[in-house]
C-alpha cells in the first residue's frame, strides 16, 4: 500500500501514527516497516510495531474501491470528505488560512467604492487550487478516485472542482491552447501571411478534430494552397458524416452569406480578415486598435473578436503587454457583480462605462497582495529565463467567468446579472499531461515589457464588407465622373447593392481585379 502526499502539505504516514513530515513535493513514505514506499520516514521501532498493528485492525492492506472498505479509510484531517453542497474551502494545496481571513482596506475604483462579497475570496482560493490541481496532475499524480481520495491521493480534495469541468488558472494552460501555440503557430511556415492565416483558421472552428481533419486531408495547411471548393468538400463530407465541426467558441457568423453552410461563411470571412488583417496587425500602436478592427466586422461580436485576440497574442503578429487591453464578456460580468454586488457595478457603469475592466486591471495588480492576504501559495509559471509568470489581463477575466460558474455550487444564495443555476460540464480526465507546458516563444520579446494602454475608450463602428462583385453597368449617376457602375454582395446581408466604380475600387481593389480577369476568361 503507498500513500501519496500533497505538495506542500504536513502529513502523516498513513500507518505510522505521530510522525510528521514536511514534503516539498509528491512523494511516497518507506522506512517505516511498509515495504512498497520510497522515500524518508525515519519512526521508532515501536511505533513501527503499533502501526502494524494498526494496519491488522483497521485492515489497510486489502483497499479496495467498494463501498464498504472505503468507510474502513482514515483520512488526514486535511481531507475530510465534504458534500458538494457545502462550500468548498480551497486549501488543500495552500496552507490553511487563519481563523479570520484579514480585511480588505476600502476599495476605491475610480471614484467608486466596492464592497467585496466571500465570492472575491473565493476567486484566490480557487486559482491557487485549480493550478495546484494542473500542477499535480503534471507531476504524475493518479486521477480522482473515490477509494484513493481516503488517503489524499487525488488532484484535489475539493468536491466542486472533483465534480465539473473547469478551465485553468492560466488561459495558455488550458488543452486548446497548448495545441494552438504547440501545433497551430510554432509548427509551419512563420511568415506573416502564412502565420495569420493559421491562426484564423483554426479559429473558425475552434476544434482540434477538425483541425486534424484538414491535416489529414491536405497535409499542411497553408494559405498559399487554400482554395474555397476543396475545403468545402472535405467539410461538407465530414458533416454529411455528422461529424461536429465547431466547438462553442467558434468565429459566429450570424446572417447568411453566399452559402447555406455554416462553415463556408466561416472560411468566407476567413478571405476577408485576411485580406484586411495583415495591415491592421502592422501598423496598430495599441491592442485595443486591432480589437476595434475586427469586431467591426458583420458577426463579429466583442466575444469573440477577443478570443481571436487572446490567440494572436500567442504570435508576433499580436505584440503587446498581455496587461494592455481586455474585454470583459458576459460570465466574467456576472462572476464580478457575484463578488462586488450587481447592484453597485450597475451603478458604477453610469459614469464609468468601462468599471468592469478598471476592476479586472486593479486585480492584477494587487494579486500577490490577495494570495498572501488569505495564506495561499499560488505557484506562478515560469517563463524561459526562470522568472514568475504573473496573471495578466486575459487570466483574470477568464478565471472570473469560471469562478461564477463555481459560485452556483459554493454559495447558491450569491447572485449575478443571471439566474443559471446549473452546471452541465462534468468533469473528466483526458489523458496525461506533460510535465512541463508549452510557453509561446513571442512572450520573450522585450516589447511585450512596455505597457502601451490606450487613453481612448473603445469605440466600434461596425463595417460594411465587400465579398465579390458580381455584374457591371453604365453608371445612373455621373455626377463624380464616373461612367461604371459595380453590383456587389456584401458579409452579413443577402441583397446586392450596386455601387460607383470608384467606391469599389478604394475599399476593394483586389476584387475588382478578379472581376475583371473573370470577364476575360468568358
Amino acid at each position: 500500500m503507498t500513500h501519496h502526499v500533497m505538495a506542500n502539505e504536513l502529513q502523516t504516514c498513513g500507518r505510522c501514527t505521530g510522525h510528521r513530515e514536511y514534503v516539498t513535493h509528491v512523494t511516497l513514505f518507506k522506512k517505516c516497516g511498509h515495504k512498497d514506499r520510497v522515500g524518508d520516514c525515519h519512526m521508532p521501532s515501536r511505533a513501527r510495531k503499533r502501526a502494524r498493528s494498526e494496519d491488522s485492525s483497521h485492515g489497510l492492506d486489502t483497499l479496495t474501491s467498494s463501498s464498504e472498505s472505503s468507510k474502513s479509510c482514515r483520512r488526514s484531517r486535511r481531507f475530510q470528505s465534504r458534500d458538494a453542497s457545502s462550500e468548498s474551502p480551497l486549501t488543500s494545496l495552500s496552507p490553511a488560512p487563519p481563523p479570520e481571513t484579514p480585511k480588505l482596506s476600502k476599495i476605491v475604483i475610480r471614484g467608486h467604492e466596492l464592497k467585496h462579497t466571500v465570492v472575491f475570496d473565493t476567486l484566490w482560493r480557487w486559482l491557487a487550487e485549480r493550478k495546484a490541481m494542473d500542477d499535480r496532475r503534471r507531476q504524475g499524480v493518479p486521477a480522482p478516485n473515490m477509494s484513493l481520495t481516503c488517503f489524499g491521493l487525488s488532484w484535489t480534495a475539493d468536491p466542486i472542482l472533483r465534480e465539473f469541468k473547469f478551465c485553468q488558472a492560466y488561459r495558455v494552460l488550458d488543452r486548446t491552447s497548448q495545441y494552438v501555440i504547440s501545433q497551430v503557430i510554432q509548427r509551419g511556415s512563420q511568415s506573416r501571411d502564412e502565420l495569420l492565416f493559421r491562426i484564423l483558421l483554426f479559429n473558425c472552428f475552434n476544434k482540434i478534430e477538425t483541425w486534424e481533419l484538414l491535416e489529414e486531408a491536405f497535409g499542411k495547411l497553408t494559405y498559399k494552397n487554400f482554395e474555397l471548393a476543396t475545403y468545402d468538400k472535405v467539410l461538407s463530407a465530414a458533416t454529411a458524416r455528422r461529424e461536429t465541426l465547431f466547438t462553442n467558441a467558434y468565429m459566429k457568423i450570424g446572417h447568411k452569406l453566399d452559402y447555406d453552410a455554416n462553415h463556408m461563411r466561416h472560411l468566407q470571412l476567413l478571405q476577408i480578415l485576411m485580406r484586411d488583417l495583415p495591415s491592421v496587425l502592422a501598423n496598430a500602436n495599441y491592442a485595443a486598435d486591432v480589437f476595434e478592427q475586427i469586431a467591426a466586422y458583420p458577426g463579429m461580436g466583442d466575444f469573440t473578436a477577443y478570443q481571436l485576440m487572446i490567440s494572436l497574442s500567442y504570435s508576433r503578429l499580436l505584440n503587446f503587454s498581455g496587461n494592455d487591453f481586455v474585454k470583459t464578456g458576459p460570465g466574467a460580468s456576472s462572476g464580478l457583480a457575484k463578488m462586488f454586488g450587481a447592484n453597485a457595478i450597475k451603478k458604477a457603469k453610469i459614469t464609468v462605462p468601462n468599471i468592469e475592466e478598471d476592476v479586472l486591471c486593479w486585480m492584477v495588480k494587487t494579486q500577490r497582495m490577495h494570495f498572501a492576504r488569505l495564506g495561499l501559495s499560488f505557484a506562478y509559471l515560469r517563463g524561459p529565463d526562470g522568472a514568475e509568470v504573473e496573471l495578466e489581463l486575459a487570466d483574470m477575466e477568464h478565471a472570473v467567468c469560471e469562478v461564477d460558474k463555481y459560485a452556483r455550487r459554493a454559495h447558491p444564495g450569491v447572485k449575478g446579472t443571471d439566474d443559471r443555476t446549473q452546471m452541465r460540464a462534468r468533469f473528466s480526465a483526458a489523458g496525461a499531461l506533460s510535465a512541463t507546458p508549452t510557453l509561446p516563444k513571442a512572450w520573450a520579446d522585450p516589447a511585450r515589457r512596455v505597457s502601451r494602454v490606450r487613453p481612448r475608450p473603445i469605440d466600434v463602428e461596425k463595417r460594411y464588407c465587400i465579398l465579390k462583385v458580381l455584374a457591371e453597368r453604365p453608371a445612373k449617376n455621373t455626377e463624380h465622373g464616373e461612367t461604371l457602375e459595380y453590383q456587389v454582395s456584401w458579409l452579413g446581408y443577402e441583397k446586392p447593392t450596386w455601387e460607383p466604380r470608384w467606391l469599389i475600387l478604394e475599399d476593394a481593389p483586389d476584387l475588382v481585379k478578379e472581376w475583371k480577369a473573370k470577364k476575360t476568361r468568358r
